[in-house]
């Protein structure tokens, strides 16, 4: 309007409310902005207690915790990232025993990353344990009548049955990893906050999992 009408105070006027409302936006959502590093010290206690009881040599590395995220989004990831990285102390990390008699080091290493890539920001879990034997997978899955046994799959295909629901290899359900929390519930938390994830895996090298 003001530009239509072409006054001189008016344009003034809303240049002044237009530079008002964006700096506004701009202080709400830096308020909202907290690092990641927030969410750091449960996983570190998590590590500490679960690889006591499992009698596991464990260390949590973590880079990038300076990066900013929604707190909303914050508080939405601490759940999933904390079933994975249950995940890679139960079944991933081996014992220190095991590592050894394959050449490792008995100390396992999970290492926490979050990192930009162009306008989206990754947050990766990754661990140096067993890996995840696609024929496992592929035999479970066969088992449960997800999939026929002439079904042709991709080895990424297979391994993206692991977030279908009710899918779980865990023989036991132990109190650690069988908490009626599959990779399915992960998934679909991490697709409320808009997000992507994905896995990769080498067997006896360890896994990646990585939240977009």
């Amino acid at each position: 309007i003001a530009e239509k009408i072409n006054n001189k105070d008016l344009l003034v006027i809303a240049e002044d409310v237009e530079k008002l409302s964006r700096r506004l936006r701009d202080s709400t959502f830096n308020v909202r902005l907290i690092p990641i590093e927030n969410m750091i010290t449960r996983f570190q206690r998590l590590v500490r207690e679960l690889s006591h009881e499992l009698k596991k040599n464990i260390d949590f590395q973590t880079e990038g915790t300076e990066i900013e995220l929604d707190k909303n989004m914050i508080e939405g990831l601490i759940d999933p990232i904390m079933h994975i990285i249950r995940n890679s102390i139960d079944h991933g990390i081996e014992s220190p025993e095991e590592r050894e008699k394959q050449g490792k080091s008995p100390h396992g290493i999970i290492t926490f990353k979050a990192y930009y890539s162009g306008s989206n920001v990754y947050v990766q879990v990754a661990d140096d344990g067993a890996g995840i034997d696609v024929n496992k997978i592929r035999k479970h899955a066969i088992e449960k009548g997800i999939i026929q046994p002439e079904t042709v799959l991709s080895s990424k295909e297979i391994l993206d049955l692991i977030f279908l629901p009710g899918f779980s290899t865990a023989e036991t359900v132990t109190n650690i990893s069988g908490r009626g929390v599959g990779m399915d519930v992960v998934k679909r938390k991490i697709a409320d906050l808009r997000g992507e994830i994905n896995l990769e895996t080498r067997v006896h090298e360890g896994t990646t999992i990585t939240v977009k």
